[in-house]
């Protein structure tokens, strides 16, 4: 998994939202630990409904996802599919590698790009 960064360097999460082409975009900044999760869990809750197609959340911004992080991301991948939704998650090396370890690049949609995710 990802190192934590020192608490002097600690990323508060922050999430904006906007909307492409496919429905809407959660760029999500900083950490998404046991504390922060809650907050991203909230952010999918409001965004999913009426999202269309496909909720992005890009993660490109992350500098730090626990197993908190990865559960809110597997039932919002849940959550979208019973909505007839498509969830697309942007990584990063330091996130993808989380999620290549953990056996889930097989059962999320996963970007290298918001573009590609946004576009798709």
């Amino acid at each position: 998994m990802m190192s934590r960064m020192s608490s002097a360097e600690f990323q508060p999460l922050s999430i904006e939202v906007g909307q492409g082409p496919s429905g809407p975009v959660l760029a999500v900044r900083g950490e998404i630990d046991t504390v922060t999760a809650p907050q991203l869990q909230a952010g999918v809750r409001q965004a999913l409904p009426g999202a269309g197609r496909a909720l992005v959340v890009d993660l490109s911004g992350v500098t730090f996802l626990s197993s908190a992080g990865l559960s809110v991301l597997v039932q919002a991948h849940q959550q979208a599919g019973e909505a007839g939704c498509e969830l697309r998650i942007v990584t990063n090396s330091n996130t993808a590698r989380v999620f290549a370890l953990t056996g889930l690049t097989e059962t999320l949609r996963l970007f290298d790009s918001a573009d590609t995710a946004r576009e798709v």
